[in-house]
């Protein structure tokens, strides 16, 4: 199977072939998506961060390490410097 997706070097060429090669979808999400999350606007509530085992990591910059194509997101890794130097 080939496909051309544009010229390359091209920004949006470039863009659209590491999406391809991450096998990740950029289609819109169903509807049937937007019924399983809060309506917005949702901000995080006072009750959630009391939830046994719940941490506000929000303030970290922190990236999912799941492989392509996995079904549930919960791996992720945050780096800091550490006093020492490492």
């Amino acid at each position: 199977y080939v496909k051309s997706i544009g010229k390359a070097g091209d920004r949006a060429t470039e863009t659209k072939l590491i999406l391809l090669e991450n096998d990740i979808n950029e289609s819109p999400f169903t509807e049937a998506v937007y019924r399983c999350v809060p309506p917005l606007p949702w901000t995080v509530q006072p009750e959630h961060l009391q939830e046994k085992g719940r941490r506000d990591l929000r303030h970290l910059l922190v990236c999912s390490v799941d492989p392509p194509g996995c079904r549930d997101i919960d791996d992720a890794l945050h780096v800091k410097h550490l006093p020492n130097g490492n």
